[in-house]
């Protein structure tokens, strides 16, 4: 048998400890990793798969890849206005008719999309043994729990003050 020191469960979310926990990460401001800058769509489109998480399961590799996601939809997004304005046929010099490369495009972007959200999923399935419910219960509670923050302003729970919202997400 080794002697290495076993890895420590993970709180439950319906218990005090993950309560706590889950209250002070509903607290805490997002910030993107240091040399990532968003445009005004792409900070729109990170917030709201922002919301689609709890904030206790945000880390920075996390947040990079729903920057990353993030981009990758507002591409997709521009690409698919310009083949609307252009077609998805175009006419060469000689007039013979060829596909416009754009569609191409907008199919990489779609995958990398569909599997960047797959491996979001599966990392979260993963990290409750394999079952969608459990990480979906997990994920509710701690939105629950996050969002119930504000109902504890009788300062008997020390945790930071809530972050004022900024645009700066």
């Amino acid at each position: 048998m080794t002697d290495k020191p076993k890895k420590p469960r993970r709180t439950r979310v319906d218990s005090q400890a993950g309560v706590a926990a889950a209250m002070v990460a509903g607290g805490k401001k997002i910030t993107l990793p240091v040399g990532l800058t968003l445009t005004a769509a792409e900070r729109r489109v990170f917030v709201e798969l922002c919301e689609e998480h709890s904030k206790s399961e945000l880390t920075s590799h996390r947040i990079r890849l729903l920057v990353s996601l993030a981009r990758n939809l507002i591409a997709l997004d521009n690409e698919q206005k310009a083949i609307v304005r252009e077609g998805s046929v175009l006419v060469n010099s000689h007039g013979n008719a060829y596909p416009n490369p754009r569609v191409k495009v907008t199919t990489g972007l779609h995958n990398s999309i569909l599997s960047m959200r797959r491996s979001l999923g599966i990392h979260t399935r993963a990290l409750e043994g394999g079952s969608n419910q459990k990480a979906a219960v997990r994920r509710a509670h701690n939105k629950a729990n996050e969002a119930d923050r504000a109902n504890y302003d009788s300062n008997l729970i020390n945790f930071p003050k809530p972050q004022e919202p900024h645009d700066d997400y």
